[in-house]
This record gives C-alpha cells, sequence and structure tokens, in this order.
C-alpha cells in the first residue's frame, strides 16, 4: 500500500511539474491552446424577405407564427426554421423578434 501511495505521489507531481520543468509553464501552454476560428456570417436565402417582422400588438404568437408560415414558400426549410425560431423568442420574450 505504501509503495502504492508512493507511486501515484510520483506520478501526479510529475504530471504536475513537467510543464515547468521542460520550458512549458502555464502561461507559454494557455498561450499556444488558444485557437481564434473565425465563423462565417449566417445567410437566409431571400424568400425569408417575406416574413412579417412586427407582429401586431394584439396578435398572439401562435397566430403570427400560422401567418409567417403561410408566407414561406412550400418545402422552404429555412424559412420554416427560421419562423420557428421567431416563435420560440416571442414565447420567451412575449413579443415577435423584429
Amino acid at each position: 500500500m505504501r509503495n502504492a501511495l508512493i507511486c501515484a505521489g510520483t506520478m501526479l507531481a510529475l504530471l504536475l511539474l513537467w510543464p515547468i520543468m521542460f520550458n512549458g509553464g502555464a502561461a507559454s501552454s494557455a498561450a499556444a491552446s488558444t485557437v481564434t476560428i473565425p465563423i462565417p456570417p449566417r445567410t437566409y436565402p431571400s424568400s425569408l424577405a417575406a416574413l412579417p417582422r412586427i407582429a401586431p400588438a394584439t396578435e398572439t404568437c401562435a397566430a403570427t407564427r400560422a401567418r409567417a408560415a403561410r408566407a414561406c414558400t412550400p418545402g422552404d426549410a429555412a424559412c420554416g426554421h427560421a419562423v420557428a425560431d421567431a416563435f420560440d423568442v416571442c414565447e420567451a420574450k412575449g413579443m415577435w423578434p423584429s
């Protein structure tokens, strides 16, 4: 049991001290692991321009969703997803996003 604890302690110390002993250090390893990945802007098809952007104050989120879904062309998945996203925002905030 004693030998197992000595072995575990040595391995832990080696794991923690390895970067410091061999020109690593916490600062350089953190800087080396930072990677910036450019994210392209999200593009929408032109059929989304026909969506109603602002709902009347008296219209519910469900009614606005139905009206916006009718404005989409059949089979246009991107438009349907945009309507579903806007409906989720409307349910959360209480107003249709503009």
